[in-house]
């Protein structure tokens, strides 16, 4: 019988210290260091992203003003990526000069992403994999359609999209396997393939070096050329990986794919520690799987609530630690409730319509209902305005966020705040990475820099930025300010969206 208890204090801060011992590797492979030799788990601290104005992991916060965000497009280079609702996220931690617990690394971990070779009236298939939906957030993050996309029946076949989702498994068997989608993404263009999932019916090396395994219902071929990293890991049945390929490689009518890359989740040292946000499956009292990941039960393993029963497609976060057998043993599993996955965004509200109640907020659509409570006093304004700086909490919907409360806050300031500017092109400096925007005629001229952290948006580029000057075209940048307000250090640059 598992030990059950009631108190969640203290987890947090017992899980990042388990994190900042570990010697462990995974996804993006290796150690990292926080230039004091630290040693840094790597992709073993997974959740979905439930906020944004410092980023919020499935209900807990943190601060990312010092952490870079990363994506894998083609296995070999990272990405600069850029943080929405719904997107399934590792988090990488460190410490500062003082010990303090400073998350480093962001990486998106899109489940899958490739082009829609299956459809049915409430599933796609992408890469073998049956892709599904969920608008009840008693159920776990709740699927949001990046525009223009606004529900399932916008995604068609041949659309080449970006899967965020929590992997559940329906049975025993290889194909028994689906992905509950937390975000779908449509991508105008493919620079490769990249699938995740549990590595079954591995076949032996043949004369040739190659082999093969099974993701779900994909094939997944592995010649001799292909990389297995990190180097020197065996691949075995059991490992959580993640596939990468050229978009050519996959044959839809077979449902195959000839891996260029292999990206194994390394479990490290005996002791290592896990902590996963998912979907349990295939549940038996004494072992289970969330989102790939196989997991052990015994007596010592805690329930959180007490008494509550664990079951198959219950959503959890799972604290976990490696054996000496080399398998996750889980010693804390938490319901996560749907307060857990409700949404917060903090941040300078922009496109307001008195018209349709509605506005964006950290590229999120949000609406407003005749239940939302508004709370204009802390900035003294009389009513919803472009330029405010709020905090909204709500729900998740397929579109954005159904806002249950807006509250306006003084707009903050120093190097952690990170807030929003828009307007006209006025001069680009490529060599300098610095670029002078003005809102309108009589404002002052903010002077914006950008740096290999930034994320510029819309296919923007030097060049991009250039041909803007002296068009009409608006830009939007969000950074840190400094304390005079004329300087902006940009963490994400991009076309500012023209309203239908």
């Amino acid at each position: 019988m598992m030990r059950t208890v009631m108190q969640r204090a203290g987890l947090a801060a017992a899980t990042v210290l388990a994190v900042l011992v570990a010697l462990v590797a995974c996804g993006g492979g290796g150690v990292g260091s926080n230039g004091t030799g630290s040693p840094v788990m790597v992709g073993l601290s997974v959740g979905t992203v439930s906020g944004l104005g410092s980023v919020i992991v499935d209900g807990t916060r943190h601060d990312d003003s010092a952490a870079s965000v990363e994506v894998r497009r083609n296995g070999t280079d990272s990405d600069v990526g850029d943080v929405r609702l719904g997107h399934r996220v590792s988090l990488e931690f460190g410490a500062d000069a003082a010990g303090a617990q400073v998350l480093q690394r962001v990486e998106l971990l899109p489940a899958v992403v490739g082009r829609v070779h299956e459809r049915t009236a409430d599933t796609l298939g992408v890469l073998g994999q049956t892709v599904t939906v969920n608008s009840d957030p008693a159920r776990g993050p709740v699927t949001v359609f990046e525009a223009p996309l606004g529900s399932l029946a916008d995604v068609r076949l041949g659309d080449a999209v970006e899967v965020h989702a929590l992997t559940q498994r329906t049975g025993t068997a290889a194909r028994d396997v689906r992905l509950v989608a937390s975000r779908i993404a449509p991508r105008s263009s493919l620079s490769g393939v990249r699938v995740s999932g549990t590595v079954a019916d591995l076949s032996s090396v043949g004369g040739s070096g190659a082999r093969s395994f099974r993701l779900g219902r994909l094939t997944v071929a592995l010649p001799a050329t292909a990389a297995v990293l990190p180097q020197g890991l065996v691949l075995a049945n059991g490992h959580a990986v993640t596939v990468f390929a050229a978009e050519s490689a996959f044959d839809s009518a077979t449902l195959g794919l000839e891996a260029g890359q292999v990206r194994v989740m390394a479990a490290g040292d005996t002791g290592a520690t896990l902590r996963r946000a998912g979907l349990v499956g295939a549940w038996t009292g004494t072992a289970f799987e969330v989102d790939g990941v196989a997991l052990l039960v015994d007596a010592e393993t805690q329930t959180v609530p007490a008494g509550r029963a664990v079951t198959d497609g219950a959503y959890v976060q799972v604290t976990a630690t490696l054996n000496g057998s080399g398998r996750w043993r889980a010693t804390r599993i938490e319901h996560l409730s749907a307060e857990s996955v409700s949404a917060e965004l903090r941040g300078t509200l922009v496109d307001w319509s008195a018209t349709t109640r509605t506005f964006r907020l950290r590229d999120t659509q949000v609406f407003l209902t005749e239940a939302t409570r508004t709370d204009l006093g802390d900035c003294r304004a009389t009513a919803l305005a472009d330029g405010l700086y709020v905090e909204v909490k709500g729900t998740t919907t397929a579109q954005g966020l159904r806002a249950l409360s807006v509250a306006c806050e003084q707009e903050p300031k120093g190097s952690k705040s990170r807030l929003e500017r828009r307007g006209a092109v006025l001069s680009v400096d490529a060599s300098a990475r610095r670029l002078t925007l003005r809102r309108q005629p009589g404002d002052p001229v903010l002077t914006v820099t950008w740096t290999d952290q930034t994320y510029l948006g819309s296919s923007l580029n030097a060049a991009g930025l250039a041909a803007l000057v002296g068009t009409p075209r608006e830009i939007e940048v969000e950074g840190t300010l400094s304390a005079d307000g004329l300087q902006m250090v940009a963490r994400k640059i991009k076309l500012r969206e023209t309203r239908s």
